[in-house]
């Protein structure tokens, strides 16, 4: 009689980039199995030859254009290559709006590769997408205030400390621009199940942002943050139940996106460890059979 053969090396190594549920345990173990989430999407586009052909077309496509206004704009090969750079930088924001469409199909077609169940994509209109990215720079600029506020104060009452309070500055800059970048995925991700019943409208509970402005001359602004994140509303309460879930994520989607064409490249896998991330949200939410 044999021994079992053990897996190959190679399998055993690459193991915890497969699709599967969220960890049993919180903590390290949730904030580890966000931060793959990136990796397992890589490679679930790469491995699946129909998913792979729906995240070449917007890369393709944006890069042709880039390539078409740098050979119309200048004649040598460095003004090109400048002009090319330039303009991949200035519209980096948009292919998120153009393409969005292109993600959402791809959100749903991922979803059956994932392991979980088929559903179909949802298309939000393209004047909702723009509305959309215009809510989240007005966001991110309103959350900025109380950083730029405190630096004005600490320069003004404490110049000594105001070199030491710029690192602190970037750390809380940095964290909100991180909690909008999964915000923004996790939006990516979702999908319609044609056979569940229509979606009930949530409790309207009020973001961790939002109560932190619920001062007494500060609360024109909570009510405003309170509209303008609306749209949000399951992502936001996802990212408070999971918090080192979403940290996990938020750290390997910024390290895939934060290069502007890098970011097109790797956005649709992005967008698939979002949608595995909200399958296996609500495979873990659903009540027992």
């Amino acid at each position: 009689m044999t021994a079992p053969t053990e897996a190959p090396p190679a399998l055993a190594s690459t193991a915890w980039l497969a699709p599967g549920p969220l960890p049993a345990r919180r903590g390290l173990a949730l904030l580890a199995w966000g931060l793959a989430q990136p990796l397992i999407g890589l490679r679930v586009v790469v491995r699946e030859p129909a998913l792979l052909r729906a995240a070449a077309r917007p890369v393709l496509l944006f890069a042709g254009f880039c390539v078409l206004v740098a050979f119309i704009a200048e004649d040598d090969a460095a003004g090109r290559l400048e002009v090319f750079l330039t303009t991949l930088v200035t519209l980096a924001p948009a292919p998120v709006i153009l393409f969005g469409k292109t993600y959402r199909r791809l959100a749903a077609a991922a979803r059956v590769p994932l392991g979980l169940s088929p559903r179909t994509a949802e298309m939000p209109r393209l004047w909702t997408a723009i509305g959309d990215a215009a809510r989240q720079a007005v966001l991110l600029a309103i959350g900025l205030v109380p950083v730029w506020l405190a630096f004005e104060l600490v320069q003004a009452f404490w110049p000594d400390a105001a070199d030491g309070f710029v690192w602190i500055a970037w750390a809380v800059g940095g964290f909100w621009a991180l909690h909008w970048i999964v915000v923004e995925a996790l939006d990516n991700g979702h999908t319609v199940d044609p056979a569940a019943a229509k979606e009930t409208a949530l409790v309207p509970v009020d973001p961790w942002f939002v109560r932190l402005w619920q001062f007494p001359l500060l609360r024109r602004c909570s009510g405003l943050l309170r509209r303008l994140s609306r749209p949000w509303r399951r992502e936001l309460e996802l990212v408070a139940r999971y918090p080192e879930l979403a940290l996990g994520l938020g750290l390997g989607v910024a390290a895939m996106i934060a290069v502007p064409f890098v970011a097109l490249v790797f956005r649709p896998a992005a967008v698939v460890a979002a949608v595995h991330v909200l399958g296996r949200v609500e495979q873990a939410a659903a009540p027992p059979q």
